[in-house]
């Protein structure tokens, strides 16, 4: 597949790099664009999104079965396909479950239930201590 470059590739990526731990959808970086005086439809969103999810610059994941896809940065050397993500359904913030935490639910599930964690896929969705501090509540 040609490499395309464009405004609108450059756009997203560069929104990713300057939000690299929030989970955003196609409709929210749509209206953003717009926001920012791009004209651009739906369809060229999810192009691109999907481009630089070939690209390894993204990844994308389903938060909920009813909700959009929604995508995040992969920063490079963050290795985010070996560790589980919080998504704060509040604010959008994400954060890197890279601790010994991982290791040790890992060694347990494989030991124990003989079942190897693909964390590629894995977000777990909640309330960040922020957004607890403020009173906001899960609904």
């Amino acid at each position: 597949m040609k490499d395309y470059k464009s405004q609108y590739k450059s756009w997203i990526l560069n929104y990713f790099e300057n939000h690299e731990n929030e989970i955003v959808s196609a409709s929210v970086l749509l209206e953003k664009m717009r926001d920012d005086g791009l004209s651009i439809n739906q369809a060229t969103v999810y192009r691109n999104l999907d481009r630089l999810e070939c690209a390894g610059l993204i990844q994308g994941h389903r938060l909920d079965a009813k909700e959009e896809k929604c995508y995040q940065y992969l920063k490079e050397g963050h290795d985010c396909p070996h560790h589980l993500h919080l998504y704060c359904r509040n604010c959008g913030r994400v954060i890197h479950l890279d601790c010994e935490f991982m290791r040790i639910i890992q060694e347990h599930l494989l030991k124990d239930h003989g079942f190897t964690l693909d964390c590629g896929d894995s977000v777990l969705v909640g309330l960040c201590e922020d957004c607890k501090k403020k009173g906001e509540k899960l609904s």
